[in-house]
C-alpha cells in the first residue's frame, strides 16, 4: 500500500469512528465470563400435545415442563431456553426455532421446573400423529461466577402415558 492510502485510512474521521465503535463492541463482548461449574442436568416433558387437542391440522401450542438439576454448590438462574424440533421429515408436529425467557433461580443441589407453551405446526391425523418429536434446545444460565449453557436433545413420545 502506498503511504497516501495509509494516511487516508488512518486519518479519515469516518474510519476513526468505525474503529472506536468496534473497540467498544469487542470490549462489551469480552466482559462476560464463562463459569466452571458442574454441568446442570436437563429434562423436558411434553404435557399438552396434539393428542390432547384432538389432532388438529394447523398451528397449535404445545406445553412443556423443563426440569433443571443444579449440580453446583451455588445457585444458578435459568435465563433463556432456545428450542426447535429436529425432525427432518417426521413427527406429530414441528416447532419453529424460538426462544423463551425466564428468571428461575435454582438452589444448590436441587431441581427446578419451569413450564412454558411453544408454538408448533400440527400435521393432523395420519401416519405422523404418533411419531415421536425430537426437540433440540439450549438452556442458558447465569451464575455468581459467570454464564454457562447446556445443549439438550430429547425424543418425545406421542403415545399417552
Amino acid at each position: 500500500m502506498s503511504t497516501e492510502v495509509i494516511k487516508i485510512l488512518l486519518y479519515n474521521p469516518h474510519s476513526m469512528k468505525r474503529v472506536a465503535i468496534l473497540l467498544v463492541l469487542f470490549a462489551a463482548c469480552a466482559t462476560t465470563t464463562k463459569s466452571n461449574l458442574p454441568e446442570p442436568g436437563i429434562g423436558i416433558e411434553q404435557v399438552v400435545g396434539p393428542a390432547d387437542l384432538g389432532y388438529p391440522y394447523g398451528p397449535i401450542e404445545v406445553k412443556y415442563n423443563l426440569a433443571v438439576q443444579n449440580n453446583a454448590t451455588i445457585p444458578i438462574t435459568l435465563t433463556r431456553v432456545d428450542i426447535r424440533s429436529d425432525d427432518p421429515a417426521g413427527g406429530a408436529y414441528s416447532l419453529r426455532r424460538n426462544f423463551y425467557n425466564f428468571h428461575q433461580v435454582i438452589p444448590p443441589n436441587s431441581v427446578g421446573v419451569v413450564t412454558f407453551w411453544a408454538r408448533a405446526m400440527s400435521w393432523g391425523r395420519g401416519m405422523r400423529d404418533t411419531e415421536p418429536v425430537t426437540v433440540r434446545g439450549v438452556a442458558y444460565f447465569q451464575t455468581p461466577t459467570g454464564t454457562t449453557q447446556k445443549v439438550f436433545i430429547r425424543e418425545l413420545s406421542q403415545f399417552s402415558q
